[in-house]
């Protein structure tokens, strides 16, 4: 299914700061800028793919989206609704129209709960349906998923499944409220290969039969690949570039997405040789950080310009969004 270019989700001018608490030991202490005025769109029935390094605020950008905190400034719109300031009743129907697939099953699974009653609670929680029918609900949100038959898991515990069979059970718990929109933060970083493909065929076959729009956090620009219709690279909370899938992968713009591609796996291939060859064996020094986010371990900056101004996300030609005065004219 296409999407249709209409925005379920629209993410508008968000900055997210972590104030650092001055120690004993840690002195002053220094605030970290998690997403520093971000904006996106996704469409209704797309899969959008956020790309980064580890601590480049995707995992932030998908808790605002479904409050689990709260924005420093600017706004996040659900279908023209603000999200950001929900409390009580709203928040509580927000919250069935969005939900989130974290990276760890494991943690995000009771162990103390089985799963029919990890699968029901969201179910309990919004009062939808009923004790009796309850449990043919979880059956189905199972089956979906690929665990079946489900009566063969519905009374085991988190402990007695295997790693992928736990991410299929928090797919299923996501799922069973039938939701609009689902956020899934990196639920195969813990999976092999195999069984991360088979987690990606159930994303697929729910944006498919389900039209359910998804956001796909990941660092795999090659996950991405398979998955997403739309890609956003991200670097220390800022956007680097955003495109269509293929637009993005195979005529990269900006030097961090070339570094990204030249960190992939090679097969076939030996030595140390670089197609882009976009990123610094060692960072440079600077005294601040004025200038554009990636300007330390760029090889290719531009010193009085990239050290100084941080460029904006602009667009290089249909509908591909760089930032980087490399690609600006």
């Amino acid at each position: 299914m296409e999407p249709n270019g209409n925005p379920i989700l629209q993410i508008k001018d968000v900055s997210k700061i972590y104030k650092s608490k001055a120690g004993l030991f840690s002195g002053s202490g220094k605030d970290v800028v998690a997403l520093d005025r971000i904006s996106l769109e996704i469409n209704k029935g797309e899969i959008f793919g956020l790309v980064g390094e580890s601590g480049s605020g995707k995992t932030t950008a998908g808790r605002l989206i479904v409050s689990l905190e709260e924005t420093d400034t600017g706004e996040i719109l659900l279908d023209g609704k603000p999200v950001t300031g929900l409390k009580g009743k709203r928040l509580k129907k927000f919250r069935s129209k969005v939900q989130m697939i974290f990276q760890d099953p494991y943690q995000s699974l009771n162990p103390q709960r089985s799963i029919l009653d990890t699968v029901a609670e969201p179910l309990i929680i919004h009062r939808v349906g009923h004790a009796g029918n309850r449990k043919d609900r979880v059956r189905q949100a199972l089956k979906s998923v690929g665990l079946s038959p489900p009566d063969d898991f519905i009374y085991r515990y988190p402990h007695r499944l295997s790693g992928g069979q736990r991410q299929r059970v928090a797919i299923a718990r996501a799922m069973v409220l039938a939701p609009g929109f689902v956020i899934a933060d990196e639920p195969t970083s813990m999976l092999d290969a195999s069984i991360s493909a088979q987690i990606f065929n159930i994303l697929l076959k729910m944006r498919n039969d389900l039209d359910v729009t998804q956001l796909f956090i990941t660092h795999s620009l090659a996950a991405a690949r398979y998955l997403c219709d739309r890609i956003a690279v991200m670097y220390r909370g800022r956007l680097m570039e955003v495109g269509q899938s293929d637009q993005v992968i195979q005529n990269p713009q900006h030097p961090y997405t070339k570094a990204l591609l030249d960190a992939l796996p090679k097969f076939g291939r030996s030595g140390d040789r670089k197609r882009y060859g976009t990123l610094l064996t060692r960072k440079r020094e600077v005294a601040d950080e004025l200038g554009c986010n990636f300007f330390q371990r760029c090889a290719l900056a531009l010193e009085n310009r990239c050290n100084l101004e941080k460029p904006e996300l602009l667009d290089n030609g249909n509908h591909h969004m760089v930032a980087c005065f490399l690609c600006q004219s």
